[in-house]
C-alpha cells in the first residue's frame, strides 16, 4: 500500500480546522505536506493495521482523527 492511497482519508475539509489555533493548523498542514512529498513510498501494512487497532475510536473531532491517521502513516513509511 502506498501513501497516496490514504491521502484522501486525511485531506482537510471544512470541519477539520474548526476552533483550532494557528499553530495546530500549521502542524496539520506541515504533516500533510510531508505525506504528499512521500506519496509514492510504501507503508508497512502490518504496522499500520496494528496502529489502527490500537487507536481509540472514541474521538469525534475531525482534526484529531485525521492528524492521528497522518502520524500513523508517516511512522510506517518504508524508506
Amino acid at each position: 500500500m502506498k501513501v497516496k492511497e490514504l491521502l484522501k482519508e486525511v485531506k482537510a475539509n471544512r470541519y477539520t480546522y474548526y476552533n483550532l489555533d494557528k499553530e495546530a493548523i500549521y502542524e496539520y498542514q506541515k504533516l500533510y505536506n510531508y505525506l504528499k512529498k512521500h506519496k509514492d513510498k510504501k507503508i508497512n501494512q502490518l504496522l499500520f493495521l496494528w496502529g489502527l487497532e490500537n487507536e481509540n475510536s472514541d474521538f469525534y473531532i475531525q482534526y484529531v482523527k485525521k492528524y492521528r491517521l497522518m502520524k500513523l502513516i508517516s511512522q510506517t513509511i518504508i524508506h
